[in-house]
């Protein structure tokens, strides 16, 4: 693939040579209309603009710790974000007037700085304050996803793969989600890690999670903002922390239970494959960290008290598999010590259990107990959740390892 790039400081053309695009050219992504790839779910419901403006509101606020304000009175429905200050923020408008008017999703059409201004005081409600006009973003509010996430060797991220309006907050931590799930996968494929086929993984884990995300914050929109659109049709709303960091993944990149949900409890996490690898508090060489903190690298195996084999497997097959894989016992001196928080219980990690977590963070892989060979089972595992071509037997094949 050939891309023409410009360097608009220095004001020259040139191309780049690449295996891959990513294509995170926001939601009138050029490039995903170029590629033909159509968007499924609401489509565009609001025409709506968002106003920066300063203006001292600490009077109006007083001392209500308030994030969101939503504002629904007989001139606009919309909400403010305001800095801690008080002193500045935004105000979305999403519809003015009777909705059962047809130009009253139409906000933007033939906006200026006179209508901003008499939108702004309306919405405050203290006609005489002083207010500053610093800029006003035309922007449509929709809810939907792409029809795929990848063709041929490019992929849609961010805005370019889905839009949902702001109500909940989920669209910039999807969009975050989309990078953090392909970029480890892009590299491990580049540098001959995995097999071409884990690129294949991230339409089938992203695609239902950042659709799912779009029609939350769709159920939230009506609610909240537009009722008239109708809520006989709009999803039941699910845990706000569930759907920003309690998603479940599907894919040949998990050992897969049969399982069809694609989110659950954070607050009681199961850590099975396609999960998120819960948040736990342990003492690490001294130090009381969070097991987060381990993570983030390489691929990791937690195993536990009775565990040694997995630890031992780990160093072998990365030997073999040409990368590095850290390992973490319950209870070893050097190790993690699994005493706060009760790590190895919310873990699963009872005996000789074992989790395989990826460089994302997700957990790829468990084994309830030592059986057989270790090593042979990890490298199988790492083999098929990588989707990597296996090991030629002679490589492969490991001396039995007692735990």
């Amino acid at each position: 693939m050939t891309a023409v790039v410009t360097d608009r400081d220095r004001n020259r053309t040139f191309r780049v040579r690449a295996h891959y695009l990513v294509a995170a050219d926001g939601g009138r992504s050029s490039i995903r209309q170029q590629l033909g790839i159509a968007m499924k779910g609401r489509g565009v419901f609001s025409n709506s603009v968002t106003i920066y403006f300063r203006a001292d509101l600490a009077a109006v606020i007083g001392n209500r710790r308030l994030s969101i304000i939503y504002v629904n009175n007989p001139a606009l429905r919309g909400f403010f974000r305001l800095e801690k200050t008080s002193t500045s923020g935004f105000l979305v408008i999403n519809t003015v007037g009777d909705t059962a008017d047809p130009g009253a999703a139409n906000v933007a059409d033939g906006i200026t700085e006179a209508r901003a201004m008499e939108l702004l005081r309306a919405a405050i409600g203290v006609p005489d304050l002083p207010i500053k006009i610093e800029n006003i973003l035309a922007w449509q509010a929709s809810a939907q996803a792409a029809e795929t996430f990848r063709r041929g060797p490019v992929f849609l991220v961010g805005d370019a793969a889905h839009s949902m309006p702001p109500n909940g907050g989920f669209g910039g931590n999807t969009g975050v989600h989309d990078a953090h799930n392909l970029a480890w996968k892009l590299a491990f494929v580049l540098q001959g890690k995995a097999g071409p086929g884990l690129l294949a993984t991230y339409d089938a884990e992203r695609r239902p999670i950042a659709a799912f995300a779009a029609e939350q914050a769709y159920s939230r929109y009506v609610r909240r903002t537009a009722p008239y659109l109708g809520t006989h049709d709009i999803a039941e709303l699910a845990d706000d922390l569930a759907i920003e960091i309690g998603h479940r993944y599907h894919s040949q990149a998990m050992d897969d239970d049969g399982g069809t949900d694609i989110y659950e409890d954070v607050r009681n996490p199961s850590a099975k494959p396609g999960t998120r690898a819960p948040h736990v508090f342990v003492q690490h060489r001294g130090r009381r960290i969070s097991c987060i903190d381990l993570l983030g690298r390489n691929h990791v195996v937690f195993a536990g008290l009775q565990g040694e084999a997995w630890c031992v497997a780990a160093c072998n097959a990365a030997t073999k598999l040409g990368f590095a894989i850290d390992s973490y016992r319950i209870g070893t001196a050097d190790d993690m010590i699994g005493g706060e928080a009760r790590f190895g219980e919310i873990y699963r990690l009872a005996g000789s259990a074992a989790v395989l977590i990826r460089p994302d963070g997700f957990i790829a892989w468990r084994a309830e107990a030592v059986t057989g060979d270790p090593e042979r089972s990890l490298i199988e595992a790492l083999t098929r959740t990588l989707c990597r071509e296996p090991l030629p037997a002679t490589a492969a094949k490991s001396a039995i390892v007692s735990g």
